[in-house]
């Protein structure tokens, strides 16, 4: 049976699988370059567009869990993106490639894992579909995937 790597914070060992681990990553949003200090960064700054200033604060806040529970709060929760909830998985997994394409050691440090089974294990992310239990794995896998591409030199 294949080895488990269990993650979810981005602390310990297997810190750098997590979304919120410091790779930070370039993405082109509404025509724009912007730096994003990590691929939760970038995720929950979509929830809005580029001109809606809540995306320039979600940007520049340093800590990644402080950028995903800003959006908790009931000024971040309302006028969002209409279509935020059709393209999050989409969102997510074009952030995770990117992680693995732009940062090298992130790159090498996914290859280290071997053909280890990787699982998202956090309690608050099933809902959503990228943890365990009633989630699919949906980060596990993709980081799957990524790392079969970076294998076959793919990505």
């Amino acid at each position: 049976m294949a080895k488990e790597i269990r993650f979810c914070v981005p602390v310990g060992e297997y810190y750098f699988l997590s979304p919120l681990s410091a790779f930070p990553i370039r993405m082109n949003v509404d025509g724009t370059d912007y730096v994003f200090p990590s691929v939760e960064h970038y995720y929950q700054a979509m929830k809005f567009y580029a001109s809606d200033p809540r995306f320039n604060v979600i940007l520049n806040t340093k800590n990644p869990d402080d950028a995903r529970l800003l959006t908790k709060t009931p000024e971040y929760k309302v006028n969002r993106r209409m279509d935020f909830d059709k393209i999050k998985f989409d969102i997510m997994d074009k952030a995770l490639v990117e992680k693995f394409k732009q940062n090298k050691r992130a790159a090498e440090l996914l290859l280290s894992t071997g053909d280890a089974v990787l699982i998202k294990s956090c309690p608050v992310c099933y809902k959503c579909g990228f943890g365990e239990g009633s989630g699919t794995n949906r980060i596990g896998k993709t980081l799957m995937r990524i790392r079969n591409e970076l294998k076959t030199k793919q990505l």
